[in-house]
C-alpha cells in the first residue's frame, strides 16, 4: 500500500496469491460482447480462460507469517511462509506486464513454517531466518547454496540484529531461551550466550532500542516485559548474559508482541491477546534511567 494516497480503494501492488488473470481477460471480452448486442461467455473448469482460483507464479502456498523490508535496496521485501520458503520480492516488478518477475527469489532450507526474519541492518545482501523446525540460518540472498544453519532448543520465535554491534544475532525461542551469535563466528555454531529469559512462558519477542545501546527487550506468554542490559554481552574476554533491569506485568493478557518507539527512546509498547496495546514510559522508572542515561 502506498500510505502517501489518503484512503486508496486498491492497493499498489500484489505479490503472488490468486491469479486473476483469466477472470480479468472474461470481464474485458464479455463487456465487449454485450456492448455489441453479443452472448456472454461463461468461465469453465478448463479451456482458454484457465481454471479459477488458481495462484500467480512464485506465490506462497500456506499463510505468510513474516516480513521483512530490506533498508538497503529498499524496493526488496522478504517473506516467509507456513510453506517452510522464504520469497524474495521486488515491487519494482509488480506492473502488469512483469508480475511473473516480481518473485526474485525462493528459498527451502526450512523443514517447517519460517517464523521469522530480519535484514542485517547494513549488509544489503545477509537474511536472517527463523523456523518451526527449530533453525536459525544466515542466507546470502545472492545465493540460494549460500546458507548457514544453528539449532535452537524449542521453535524459533523472533530474531533481532544488535543495532550497536550488528554482528550479532539474537533469538527467542518457544521454551523461553535467548541466545545470541556473533555472526563472524557462525561456522563454529556457538553462540556468545544463552540462558532462559523466562521460565513460566516463552518468549514471544525481543526488540533492540534503536537509540539507546545495550538496551534490549523481551515480551512472554507470562504477560510480562523484561528489559536487559547487553553492552558486556557482546565483546571482550569475559562475554556475560544480558544483565535483567526491568520487568512489569502490562496489563493486557499473553503478550506477542513488543517494540520500542522509534522517534523516543524512553518508550516501547507491547500487545498480545488481550486486544489491547500497552505502553511503557520509561522515563518514570529511576532504576533504567540510572542505568542508561548517560548512554543515549
Amino acid at each position: 500500500w502506498n500510505l502517501d494516497i489518503l484512503n486508496p480503494l486498491e492497493p499498489m501492488c500484489v505479490l503472488g496469491g490468486e491469479d486473476t488473470s483469466a477472470a480479468d481477460e472474461l470481464m474485458k471480452l464479455n463487456m465487449m460482447r454485450a456492448a455489441s448486442g453479443k452472448k456472454l461467455k461463461k468461465n469453465k473448469k478448463s479451456g482458454k480462460f484457465g481454471t479459477p482460483g488458481g495462484l500467480k507464479p512464485g506465490s506462497h502456498t500456506d499463510a505468510v507469517m513474516a516480513l521483512a523490508w530490506n533498508k538497503i535496496h529498499r524496493q526488496v521485501i522478504a517473506s516467509g511462509s507456513g510453506d517452510c520458503t522464504v520469497k524474495l520480492w521486488d515491487i519494482t516488478q509488480a506492473s502488469s506486464s512483469n508480475e511473473d518477475k516480481c518473485c526474485a527469489s525462493t528459498f527451502q532450507h526450512h523443514t517447517d513454517k519460517v517464523q521469522s526474519l530480519a535484514w542485517h541492518p547494513t549488509e544489503g545482501t545477509l537474511l536472517a531466518t527463523g523456523g518451526f523446525d527449530r533453525t536459525v540460518a544466515l542466507v546470502d540472498a545472492r545465493s540460494a547454496d549460500s546458507i548457514k544453519k544453528v539449532k535452537l532448543p524449542a521453535d524459533c520465535e523472533a530474531l533481532a540484529w544488535d543495532p550497536y554491534n550488528p554482528q550479532c544475532l539474537t533469538a527467542a525461542s518457544e521454551d523461553g531461551t535467548l541466545m545470541c551469535w556473533d555472526v563472524r563466528k557462525f561456522d563454529t555454531r556457538t553462540p556468545l550466550w544463552s540462558f532462559v529469559a523466562n521460565e513460566f512462558g516463552g518468549v514471544s519477542d525481543l526488540s533492540y532500542n534503536p537509540s539507546v545501546p545495550g538496551m534490549m527487550v523481551t515480551c512472554a506468554t507470562d504477560k510480562t516485559v523484561t528489559l536487559w542490559d547487553t553492552q558486556n554481552s557482546v565483546s571482550g574476554d569475559n562475554v556475560i548474559a544480558p544483565h535483567p533491569c526491568g520487568n512489569k506485568d502490562m496489563g493486557v493478557g499473553k503478550l506477542y508482541t513488543v517494540s520500542f518507539y522509534p522517534s523516543s527512546p524512553w518508550l516501547l509498547g507491547c500487545a498480545g491477546a488481550g486486544n489491547e496495546l500497552s505502553l511503557w514510559d520509561l522515563r518514570e522508572e529511576m532504576p533504567v534511567q540510572n542505568r542508561f542515561t548517560r548512554r543515549n
